[in-house]
């Protein structure tokens, strides 16, 4: 699935996936092999193998694959100078990164191409929203709720790296481009990105949704 997700973001970005559940974790740095030592097999693997593509996608883009720590949220610390986005997904994982000169946020999420139900469309989406699904339920996107779903996640993963504040479902307002794949999702909530555009793409039972902000232009430009 490499090829679809490259087709997702610009040249600036290095991205891997896999689907293999079995990574040698000898990699990994003592503090993170010492962190899996606590949870569960599946959040073990699912780990290891973002880390894995985490690592491979640094070297990709010329940059040392090095330590990648878990901050507060749960979220990868990436090094100085760096900026990506994990995912991972029951048996699918993948990792985009690129130097922090070239793009200044990443935002990557994938789930699996499954119903989402009501209770959870009610719960992270407006009114508008929830009539784009229903109407694009009849089209050529057979679970639009999860869509939707995935982009307000890789929303936030490319929100929280600049702002450092959370951003709820309700914050965002996604508008869907289905005839070029594309999203645009609207933050309504104060903060220094008011707009990000994002892709999409459904292949081999997975959604992807990806969100690429480029860096903001210098302040002496008029």
């Amino acid at each position: 699935m490499r090829d679809v997700l490259k087709d997702l973001f610009s040249r600036s970005v290095a991205v891997t996936d896999t689907r293999d559940s079995m990574i040698d974790s000898s990699f990994l740095s003592l503090n993170e092999r010492t962190y899996l030592e606590n949870v569960s097999q599946n959040r073990k693997n699912e780990y290891i193998a973002g880390r894995f593509c985490a690592h491979q996608s640094m070297a990709l883009a010329n940059i040392p694959p090095v330590h990648i720590p878990i901050g507060n949220k749960g979220e990868p610390i990436w090094p100085s100078g760096v900026v990506g986005s994990i995912t991972h997904s029951r048996g699918y994982a993948a990792a985009a990164v690129a130097k922090q000169s070239d793009v200044h946020s990443l935002g990557l999420d994938a789930e699996i191409d499954e119903p989402l139900s009501s209770r959870v469309l009610r719960r992270i989406s407006i009114e508008s929203e929830q009539e784009w699904v229903k109407a694009a339920a009849s089209g050529l996107i057979q679970h639009p709720g999860k869509v939707l779903f995935s982009a307000k996640e890789a929303t936030y993963k490319a929100w929280y790296p600049i702002t450092n504040k959370w951003l709820g479902f309700k914050e965002v307002f996604i508008n869907f481009h289905e005839e070029r794949n594309t999203f645009t999702a609207h933050i309504q909530k104060n903060g220094p990105i008011a707009e990000m555009k994002g892709r999409y793409a459904i292949f081999n039972g997975v959604i992807i949704t990806a969100i690429e902000i480029p860096p903001p232009p210098p302040e002496n430009q008029s």
